[in-house]
């Protein structure tokens, strides 16, 4: 069955609104899913009230192994206006392990623009981040944010001058999980 066939089943599901069917299409997408069921999976969110299924549609991006899927999942986040949708796929990223060091500066703007807990969302990304950052990126972007502590609020000053320590600090490479 190709992509288009999958992804028609998943929107009739969905729309069918039977948990059971609705089930069995996320099971089969955890199963054999690709990077094309990001933005049909985000779409499905703003659709149910279902919080166990929302809660399993929430898992399927923690559970992300593609380093393909990170610029999609960022794309769909930067459109994103529901900040519930939005605090948790942040969260999703800094769990699932995946490389978004490339997208440093949209997670350093989150600090400084949003609130307060979609801010420790996004810290928590740049907490857990790895790989090479450019030079001129990184002065930038410690600019940047030394330029923004002075009008924020107690809370996200403190998330901003833990920026300036752990920026420099980012690995290259991802820590080995010790067992």
């Amino acid at each position: 069955m190709d992509i288009l066939d999958k992804l028609s089943r998943l929107k009739s599901s969905i729309k069918s609104g039977n948990p059971e069917l609705i089930d069995h299409a996320l099971e089969e997408i955890k199963n054999k899913g690709d990077d094309t069921y990001i933005s049909p999976l985000i779409e499905f969110l703003h659709q149910t009230t279902n919080k166990e299924i929302k809660e399993k549609v929430y898992g399927l991006f923690v559970d992300l192994k593609h380093e393909e899927s990170v610029d999609i999942l960022i794309n769909a986040m930067e459109n994103e206006n529901d900040l519930d949708v939005l605090e948790r796929l942040l969260a999703a990223c800094w769990q699932n392990g995946l490389n978004y060091s490339k997208h440093l500066p949209y997670f350093v703007q989150l600090i400084i623009d949003q609130e307060f807990q979609i801010a420790f969302e996004a810290f928590t990304v740049i907490e857990n981040m790895y790989g090479k950052i450019d030079g001129d990126i990184e002065s930038m972007l410690l600019g940047k944010i030394e330029k923004s502590i002075p009008s924020a609020d107690e809370k996200k000053q403190y998330l901003l001058k833990g920026l300036l320590e752990i920026i420099p600090h980012i690995p290259i490479d991802q820590d080995p999980v010790d067992f």
